[in-house]
C-alpha cells in the first residue's frame, strides 16, 4: 500500500473571473493499472523478438489492425507466413539504433536484457513513444498485456495489476466457459488466430501510470459522470493530474502528458486541433477520435474486468454491443464486487517478494501459486471453486479463509507451502 499527495491543478483561461485554488488530495491507495483499449488501425506497431513472445504480440497486434513491423533475424513459422504474404514487415537482422522512430508502440521480446533496455531506452526516453513493453521487466513498461477473450461482438480483458497472474488465468478461464468464449492472447503456441488483418479488433492493455503526467480537459464547472470516474481511476493509478479549460493558451500542458481525457464537444474541438498523432487522448463523447477509450468497468481492489464493443468506431454494431456491454457489466458486478476478490489479490501480492527470493525458477513460482489457488488444505482431491459457481461456498480453502477474516492462517498456510 502506498500513500499519495494528489494535487490536481485548475487552469483557467486569461480572463476567467473567479481563480480557484489548487485542490490537493490526501488519500492512500494501492497503486492499480488504469484499463484501456487502444485503437490500432493503421498505426505503426514494432517488435523486437523471434520467439513464441514475439509471435503473439505481432498476431493480437495484426488483429487490432495495426502496421507491425518485426526485427528479428529469426522468426516463428506464424511471422514468416505473414511476412510473405506481406501482411506485417520483417526486417531479417538484428535491432539497430533509430528502429523506433515514428513508431506509436514498441514491444522488446528478445531473450536480451540489455537489447530490450536499449529498446525502452531509445523508443520512450529518446523518441517520446509512449506505448512501450518489455516483456516480463515491468519498470520498463509504460503499459502492460491484458488476458483477453472475445464475446460475440465483445472483448473482455482481465488484470489483478500484476499481482496474480495465475488469478487472472482462472478468471479468464472461468469466463471463456461461462460465456462460450475464446482467448485471443494466451500462452499457448497452439491459439487459433484467423490471421486475417484488421478485424477491428481494440486492443485491450493496462497504462502504467505511477507519477505520469495527465491533463483532464473540461470546458464546464460541473465535471461529467463518466469523467469523474476516470479521474477517480488516474488518481488510483498513482498519476499526477491536471485539469484545464480548453483555452489554446492551456494547451502546451498536451506536450509532455502520456494521456489526456477530454470532456465535451467544445473541449474537443480545441484539442483536435492541438494534439499530435501519436498522442493519446479519449474523447469522452466522441470515440472515433479517440486513441483509446476506457472501458466499462467491474473493479474489485486490484481485480479489474473490462467489458467493450469490438467496434471503437460509432456504429450500428457498436451500438448494439453497447447494450451487451451493459448486460454483462451488471452480470458480473453482482457476482464479483465486494466478494472478496480484492482481497485475496492483495494477499496473493504481498506473498510474491518471498516467493521470488525463495522459488529461482519461474516454472516453479506460477507452480506455487496455481497449488495455493487450487488447492484446499487437507483434500487434495478437491479443487478449489473460488465462489464462482457458488458464491456461499463455505469450503476452507485458502480464497475461503481470506475473505472470512482468518488472514493469519492463510499466510501460515501460504509460508508452509513455500518451506515445504
Amino acid at each position: 500500500m502506498f500513500f499519495y499527495v494528489l494535487r490536481i491543478t485548475l487552469h483557467r483561461p486569461r480572463g476567467y473571473r473567479e481563480e480557484k485554488p489548487t485542490a490537493t488530495y490526501c488519500v492512500t491507495f494501492h497503486t492499480m493499472f488504469y484499463p484501456a483499449y487502444l485503437n490500432l488501425q493503421n498505426r505503426k506497431c514494432l517488435v523486437v523478438g523471434a520467439g513464441l513472445v514475439a509471435e503473439r504480440k505481432v498476431l493480437s497486434l495484426l488483429r487490432s489492425g495495426g502496421d507491425v513491423t518485426l526485427i528479428s533475424p529469426e522468426a516463428t513459422q506464424a511471422n514468416a507466413d505473414l511476412a510473405r504474404s506481406n501482411q506485417i514487415i520483417w526486417h531479417k537482422r538484428q535491432f539497430r539504433s533509430g528502429d523506433t522512430e515514428g513508431m506509436f508502440l514498441v514491444c522488446a521480446a528478445t531473450d536480451l536484457p540489455e537489447i530490450n533496455t536499449q529498446i525502452f531506452k531509445e523508443a520512450h526516453e529518446v523518441h517520446g513513444i509512449n506505448l512501450v513493453n518489455v516483456v516480463d521487466v515491468i519498470p520498463e513498461c509504460t503499459f502492460a498485456a491484458a488476458s483477453v477473450i472475445t464475446h460475440e461482438d465483445l472483448t473482455i480483458s482481465i488484470s489483478t495489476s500484476g499481482k496474480s497472474p495465475a488469478l487472472s488465468r482462472r478468471i479468464r478461464e472461468y469466463l471463456e466457459a461461462k460465456f462460450g468464449a475464446v482467448s485471443l492472447y494466451n500462452e499457448s503456441s497452439e491459439s487459433n488466430f484467423n490471421l486475417s488483418k484488421d478485424n477491428g479488433l481494440p486492443y485491450p492493455v493496462y497504462f502504467l501510470l505511477e507519477n505520469r503526467h495527465c491533463v483532464v480537459i473540461s470546458d464546464s464547472e460541473e465535471m461529467s459522470e463518466p469523467l469523474i470516474q476516470r479521474l477517480d481511476l488516474l488518481l488510483r493509478c498513482g498519476a499526477s493530474v491536471d485539469r484545464v479549460a480548453p483555452n489554446p493558451d492551456n494547451l502546451e500542458h498536451m506536450s509532455d502528458a502520456f494521456l489526456v481525457l477530454v470532456d465535451d464537444f467544445g473541449a474537443g474541438d480545441v484539442a483536435l486541433g492541438n494534439h499530435s498523432q501519436h498522442q493519446l487522448i479519449e474523447f469522452i463523447n466522441a470515440s472515433k477520435f479517440s486513441t483509446f477509450i476506457t472501458p466499462p468497468l467491474v473493479r474489485d481492489g486490484d481485480m479489474i474486468i473490462g467489458i467493450s464493443t469490438n467496434h471503437i468506431q460509432e456504429t450500428d454494431r457498436g451500438i448494439n454491443g453497447a447494450c451487451k456491454t451493459e448486460s454483462i457489466q451488471t452480470q458480473l458486478a453482482h457476482q464479483f464486487e465486494n466478494n472478496g476478490y480484492g482481497e485475496f489479490i492483495d494477499f496473493l501480492g504481498s506473498l510474491r517478494p518471498t516467493v521470488m527470493e525463495s522459488i529461482p525458477t519461474q516454472k516453479g513460482r506460477q507452480r506455487y501459486f496455481d497449488h495455493l489457488i487450487d488447492q484446499i488444505p487437507g483434500n487434495k482431491g478437491q479443487k478449489c471453486c473460488l465462489g464462482f459457481e457458488d458464491p456461499n461456498c463455505a469450503v476452507k480453502c485458502t480464497f475461503n479463509m481470506i475473505r472470512s477474516g482468518q488472514t493469519d492462517a492463510a499466510h501460515q498456510y501460504a509460508l508452509q507451502r513455500i518451506s515445504g
